[in-house]
């Protein structure tokens, strides 16, 4: 589910109006999260993230629809605040972290919507099964001068899916099927 990949909200780098070549960013675990929650509730509600993921964003600034994010999770790099919680995702009811050892997302599509915020539409593959998804990814702090090695901005993009659809059922009448997925990175060059 935490394929919030994120990744995808390094597209939010695109969110300046200077114009200027290409430049692909790095982004990953070292400077940022991936964070998902499970349950609307007042009851119930659970939170977690991965702590192994790694991306590249391509951001054309003159185009942005021709922009770029490639995400990739290691599944086994969940945690949840409770173990026997993270056992339980990484085991086969859940994320099957043996068998699929990697979530990926790739962009399909990337709209600027205003002047600090990005639509960004992909592609989430979770457990073999591959599905559409959408982040909306706000951008602040953006230095489009920024040398080699620094960082190039700050983004937070947040995306919806249905755990239902990459066959994660267990226990979806007490805990949902709705899991928030949110990305929040420094993208560097």
């Amino acid at each position: 589910m935490p394929t919030r990949f994120l990744g995808l909200l390094l597209a939010s780098a695109l969110a300046s109006t200077a114009a200027q070549a290409a430049d692909q960013l790095k982004i990953g675990a070292d400077r940022g999260t991936i964070d998902f929650a499970i349950g609307n509730s007042k009851i119930f509600r659970t939170t977690g993230g991965f702590k192994h993921w790694q991306g590249k964003v391509n951001v054309d600034d003159v185009e942005v629809p021709k922009s770029t994010v490639e995400v990739v999770v290691n599944t086994g790099s969940i945690q949840m605040l409770d173990s026997q919680q993270t056992a339980m995702l990484k085991g086969s009811d859940f994320f099957d972290a043996e068998k699929f050892p990697q979530i990926t997302f790739h962009s399909t599509r990337i709209e600027r919507t205003k002047e600090d915020s990005l639509k960004v539409e992909g592609d989430i593959t979770l457990r073999g099964i591959t599905r559409p998804m959408t982040l909306d990814v706000t951008v602040t702090d953006r230095r489009p001068d920024a040398p080699a090695g620094s960082r190039y901005a700050r983004f937070r993009g947040v995306g919806i899916i249905k755990r239902s659809e990459f066959g994660m059922t267990k226990f979806i009448d007490m805990v949902g099927d709705t899991v928030e997925l949110v990305i929040a990175a420094d993208a560097w060059r």
